[in-house]
């Protein structure tokens, strides 16, 4: 059940139900009656029984906080409990229609060749529905933009008097969709019980069935026990086609579509249209698979040759192993118009991967692994001096891709850190590099700022990721960088350089700014696969089978200088590289959730702009 707000005193005294309490709150306030409908007076206090409310004060909260957002958790419950009744109430009425008027009803929306799909339609719809969540909370909880119970007026007697009877009908939804669930676990059928049935249940409970039912209907949705229709579902991995749908199947989809997107056109009108925020969370622009963003590689290079070549002298490569940074200017400057136009082309046509860095608000644009989704991005890897110039600079016989990753307007900012998500790879066998699109660090943020020489430090760990500068030995590094990079100029450090990003004012970047940037890790000849596990693994998650302590290779890690691999090559030619493994994500999220309060350390330190 849903946890429901403090109702008002006054109404206490003055009010002969629930309902014409919330209607005169709504009458006597100039704010919004959502968060009020279905509390029911006299309580002044939430019915939380598992105390979730007071673990997201003390936690969720925090974490909120660190990160600068704010939100109305009232609202935010009242959203799930909406939604969850919707779908109930969807589910029971299904159930009953057909066991009793309508026997003809399909006892299976989704057939085993559809469901991976259709789940990760939900998984992005729900994604953008929490984040319209966090973007505007003058929204109504619930509503779906439609323009139904004359929303423009959220005091309306009519608005306050539907979502209460919606609220309630929901509540009784729900728990009738867990009693028909557990009595199907049970007896084998949604409705009704034959006699022989109700003395199985009597001797299994005793006296109380009900009690009996609702224990089993708990342990049940607790413990993702499934009927063999619902088993079907774990047999859908790799499916790559929608099934055809008869015409109950798709008016049903539909009708779960539309809850599922949730005001979409309201909340994202809040933003302006052309900006790169929303832009990249458009979801009616979602692309899937690898794209081609058909821009003409640079003057004088033809697909298919070696690598470009660019010199480094002596002196640039001693510079870089005291400093543990180095600023090449224009390294990449015939690059740029290349880079930027595939860059706009991804934002205008944002891959479905790119939406969980989204989420965060981070950035306006992040996606890792954009070799393997985006051939343009692929060929800036095949073909510029990239390659030949960390060769040197590492003095590296090879070197290979370890990942890279797409980041236009850092948002949040990051602390002072290592970089320890660099791929399967240890510190020695990893070299980071960067490549400007744009100019920016002019103004005092958009530009990695480091601590030369903090790549010898003796008292930071290789698990640590945010560091404080008056720890260990860290204070005796004092003299920083100042990089104001122009477009073209390449960043290359050290893995375990401690350097950090500044977040523009307010946290946000203004209309028509650009701060355009593409980043990665190489790694060096002799490198070995390194299974870091944790939260490193999200740098990982590609569908390939190396084990720890293999050479690392193969076409999920290509050779990109001083040639590339034909066979890895023609991997990716076919299309053929499987970009984020389904068993490694599952087992990312459950290494997250269950070391959640680990993390919170991680939030403090997002959009800090403290010396």
């Amino acid at each position: 059940m849903a946890l429901g707000g403090a109702a008002s005193k006054r109404c206490k005294k003055n009010c002969s139900s629930p309902r014409q309490s919330v209607l005169l709150m709504a009458q006597n306030s100039k704010q919004p009656a959502y968060p009020s409908v279905g509390v029911l007076p006299p309580h002044d206090v939430p019915f939380d029984p598992l105390e979730v409310y007071k673990f997201e004060a003390e936690y969720i909260d925090e974490v909120l906080q660190n990160l600068n957002f704010s939100m109305d958790r009232m609202q935010w419950y009242r959203e799930a409990e909406l939604m969850h009744g919707r779908v109930a109430m969807l589910a029971t009425s299904t159930v009953l229609l057909r066991d009793t008027l309508l026997p003809d009803l399909p006892r299976s929306l989704l057939d085993s060749n559809s469901v991976l799909q259709f789940l990760q339609m939900m998984i992005c719809l729900e994604a953008y529905r929490g984040w319209r969540m966090f973007s505007n909370r003058l929204e109504i909880s619930g509503d779906l933009g439609l323009g139904s119970w004359q929303a423009n007026d959220p005091n309306s007697s009519e608005l306050v008097d539907g979502r209460y009877k919606e609220m309630e009908n929901g509540r009784v939804a729900m728990l009738a969709s867990v009693g028909l669930l557990a009595q199907y676990w049970f007896t084998g059928q949604e409705l009704g019980l034959m006699p022989d049935q109700i003395n199985q249940v009597t001797a299994a409970f005793g006296a109380s069935p009900l009690i009996g039912i609702a224990a089993v209907g708990s342990a049940l949705s607790l413990l993702g026990v499934q009927t063999d229709e619902a088993s079907q579902l774990t047999y859908t991995i790799g499916s790559a086609t929608l099934s055809q749908m008869n015409m109950v199947n798709t008016l049903l989809s539909c009708a779960a579509g539309g809850l599922a997107i949730d005001g979409v056109r309201r909340i994202s009108s809040s933003t302006p249209n052309n900006s790169i925020a929303s832009k990249t969370i458009n979801l009616f622009k979602l692309k899937f698979g690898v794209q081609d963003p058909c821009v003409p590689l640079p003057s004088g290079v033809v697909s298919g040759q070696l690598p470009q070549r660019l010199e480094l002298s002596e002196a640039q490569l001693e510079q870089f192993e005291e400093d543990g940074v180095i600023m090449i200017k224009g390294g990449m400057k015939a690059w740029v118009d290349y880079l930027q136009a595939i860059t706009d082309h991804q934002i205008e046509n944002p891959h479905v991967w790119s939406l969980v860095g989204r989420m965060s608000g981070m950035y306006d644009y992040i996606q890792r692994n954009m070799w393997m989704t985006n051939d343009g991005f692929r060929d800036f890897l095949y073909y510029s001096p990239l390659g030949h110039i960390l060769a040197q600079v590492g003095r590296s016989e090879d070197i290979r891709v370890s990942t890279d990753m797409l980041l236009v307007n850092p948002n949040k900012g990051f602390g002072w850190h290592q970089d320890n998500q660099n791929g399967p790879i240890d510190f020695p066998d990893a070299l980071r590099w960067w490549v400007a699109m744009d100019r920016c660090g002019h103004q005092d943020f958009g530009a990695p700022e480091y601590i030369y020489g903090s790549h010898k430090n003796k008292s930071v760990s290789d698990e640590a990721v945010f560091v404080n500068l008056e720890d260990g030995d860290l204070s005796n590094f004092t003299k920083r960088s100042k990089f104001v990079p122009e477009p073209g100029d390449l960043i290359i450090w050290d893995a375990r350089t401690i350097h950090r990003i500044v977040a523009p004012p307010g946290q946000s970047w203004a209309e028509g700014m650009k701060r355009r940037a593409l980043g990665g890790t190489a790694a060096k000849s002799g490198a070995v696969y390194l299974d870091k596990g944790g939260a490193s693994a999200i740098s990982d998650l590609a569908g390939h089978d190396l084990q720890g302590g293999q050479p690392l290779g193969g076409p999920y890690f290509p050779r990109i200088y001083p040639s590339r691999v034909e066979s890895e090559e023609n991997i990716r030619v076919k299309r053929a590289i499987v970009d984020r493994d389904p068993g490694k994500m599952a087992k990312l999220a459950k290494t997250l959730v269950g070391n959640a309060s680990k993390y919170v350390s991680f939030t403090k330190v997002v959009g800090d702009r403290r010396n």
